[in-house]
């Protein structure tokens, strides 16, 4: 009898999902084995350090928009496992995800397999069964020794460049993107979308001979548009050369949003790409898009709650920047991290945006220890600091002091939004 998902993450789990082993070997052997040398679909790969989710959705929107159909695969999870593992923008049927581990299990390397290993292969396996036309896949870490890049991706997207996991990147911006520029082959369309660029993304690209093209260089976005009325919504400009082409602002809040599209609508409308992308797919695809955790905005018992999953500084600028218009009360913070983030630098961004702080430890073996975030709260500025058990305390203490014209925002990491989110009913509370 088949084991449930949930058997089966349990299982998976117990080999430690943050036990990190680079190197792509052990899931090119396998994906070879039960995939095959090549995927019929168009493969594209998005390295980065901040904006690969919203990128990977937005590429998948749409390529949905064109008439293929797409399979997406991101991480983490904020709720459920198979948010993972996307087929037209549907989470997988549970059984097909079964199905992959079954064959995983049955290959006899599968135990050297980490925890994010074995999910990439299923990821491959549940696109490949379902025969879908685009793989759209987020890399986990790096680029050049992460387990995404066992498949050599038609297409491969890198944006911005920020500080994260330097103890596997190597110190520096510059460092850090040799690694991201790992997902890149000779010849292969290319976009680097970065408005702050390392020197050491374009010599990989020079070096290997990729088609690279890059934000600041080939393209760039602009908020004036010659054409408005081309779009019914807010619109944005995408210059490429003597063209200018206007685009609805993406359903995806934040202006920083802007470069991430115009990165992924270059890269799909690439000369040297397989895919035929018309504009209005673009317009429908940047209009329909959807991401959870990022600057997401509910209303929660008569209370405006935002979600965004930033942990590292150049995403907590990004949101810092998306919190200056400020609410007609108070804004308050719910706030957690894990130990190997830039907890120090993160709340110095972020100070000056609330008038309290709510926090508590992870329930995470990673979980920093809640006397480092008070240190770091103090040596900030802060002096409105409420200590809680858990989170779930420090949301309800939050949510009892907010009036209605306050706001709340629930920030610092995948494992503070995804247990907090999931308490919300979308369904009845989601409006942006």
């Amino acid at each position: 009898m088949s084991r449930p998902v949930d058997a089966w993450l349990e299982a998976l789990l117990e080999r430690d999902p943050n036990r990190i082993e680079p190197g792509v070997e052990r899931c090119r052997r396998i994906t070879r084995d039960l995939v095959g040398d090549r995927p019929a679909a168009c493969v594209i790969t998005v390295a980065g350090t901040n904006g690969k989710g919203s990128s990977v959705m937005m590429a998948s929107a749409i390529c949905r928009a064109a008439g293929y159909r797409v399979g997406s695969y991101t991480s983490p999870h904020l709720i459920d496992v198979r948010e993972r593992f996307l087929i037209d923008g549907e989470m997988v049927d549970a059984d097909a995800l079964v199905r992959a581990f079954e064959r995983i299990e049955g290959h006899p390397d599968s135990d050297a397999l980490t925890y994010f290993e074995w999910l990439t292969v299923a990821a491959f396996l549940v696109f490949a069964e379902a025969g879908v036309d685009v793989w759209v896949l987020e890399v986990g870490l790096g680029g050049r020794l992460d387990a995404v890049n066992a498949l050599d991706a038609d297409l491969a997207l890198i944006t911005a460049i920020g500080l994260d996991h330097q103890d596997w990147l190597g110190e520096g911006r510059e460092a850090i993107g040799v690694e991201k520029a790992g997902i890149l082959r000779a010849g292969q369309p290319a976009v680097y979308v970065d408005p702050d660029p390392v020197d050491s993304v374009a010599q990989s690209a020079a070096r290997l001979g990729a088609d690279m093209l890059s934000l600041g260089t080939d393209f760039s976005v602009s908020a004036d548009c010659p054409n408005p009325d081309e779009v019914e919504q807010p619109v944005f400009g995408l210059v490429r050369g003597t063209r200018v082409t206007c685009l609805p602002r993406p359903a995806l809040a934040g202006r920083h949003q802007w470069n991430n599209a115009a990165g992924v609508v270059v890269l799909l409308q690439h000369p040297g790409s397989p895919l035929a992308i018309p504009d209005e797919a673009v317009r429908q695809g940047l209009e329909t898009v959807r991401l959870a955790g990022r600057l997401e905005r509910f209303v929660d018992r008569g209370r405006t709650v935002i979600f965004d999953v930033a942990h590292n500084v150049e995403a907590a600028r990004t949101l810092a920047e998306a919190l200056e218009a400020k609410p007609a009360g108070r804004r308050l913070a719910v706030f957690s991290a894990l130990d190997d983030k830039p907890i120090e630098s993160v709340v110095q961004v972020l100070a000056d945006c609330f008038d309290a702080w709510w926090i508590a430890p992870l329930a995470e073996p990673r979980a920093a220890g809640i006397g480092r975030i008070e240190s770091a709260l103090a040596k900030a500025g802060v002096d409105r600091v409420n200590r809680e058990a858990d989170l779930s305390g420090a949301y309800n203490a939050a949510l009892a002091e907010a009036s209605e014209i306050d706001e709340i925002v629930v920030f610092g990491s995948f494992h503070v939004v995804g247990p907090l989110r999931a308490r919300l009913d979308t369904r009845d509370n989601a409006g942006h």
